[in-house]
């Protein structure tokens, strides 16, 4: 199964990688905060431990105020239980392809402006997440020595969901971002964002 998600990440990057090739491409890359649903396991009387997430983002303008791209992230977490000899993790390496409208014109239609150089916009994501978890135990057997098992599960998970989001730009190629909402494995993102 590792050889399957090394070979799906592969795909999305030479298909991001050309996608890369044309100009005006927007890269982002960000930090989601705030596990849910999913991507959140609450085991009661463990330990817990959450991985660091990551977006990575690419997206090209398509139509006016439209834009269309794909994404990578990644998203685990870990719990210990029975003092340690016990854990289970659960890690997330999801892809999928971005919608994303742009705000910023259809609020200055109805005489509302940002200001600021700040763009506001909404983005719908749907893709796929690959759930690998290993549940892993050291426990003793009936003459007292010490036995570890473990186990691997992997399931395809579907990913959907909107995001409202702001940009500020620092330059004409670097920038801010944040987003809110359920798409990203975390309900708020933070990171930085290019023009390429």
């Amino acid at each position: 199964m590792k050889f399957r998600t090394l070979l799906a990440f592969l795909l999305c990057a030479l298909s991001l990688s050309s996608f890369a090739q044309e100009k005006d491409l927007r890269l982002s890359i960000g930090i989601p905060l705030g596990k849910y649903g999913k991507f959140d396991h609450k085991f009661a009387g463990s330990d817990e431990s959450n991985h660091p997430s990551l977006l990575i983002q690419l997206e090209k303008e398509w139509q006016d105020n439209l834009d269309i791209g794909a994404y990578l992230g990644y998203a685990g977490q870990k719990h210990e239980y029975n003092f340690g000899h016990s854990k289970t993790t659960y890690n997330y390496y999801r892809f999928g392809s971005v919608l994303t409208y742009e705000l910023n014109d259809w609020l200055s239609d109805m005489n509302l402006s940002t200001g600021y150089d700040i763009d506001l916009y909404a983005s719908i994501k749907v893709g796929l997440s690959l759930e690998h978890k290993k549940f892993e135990s050291l426990s003793p057997d009936a003459s007292s020595n010490p036995v570890f098992s473990d186990r691997t599960s992997n399931e395809l998970l579907v990913d959907l969901g909107l995001v409202l989001g702001a940009r500020y730009h620092l330059s004409s190629q670097f920038g801010l971002f944040t987003e809110i909402g359920w798409a990203n494995a975390g309900f708020l993102s933070l990171g930085t964002t290019f023009t390429l």
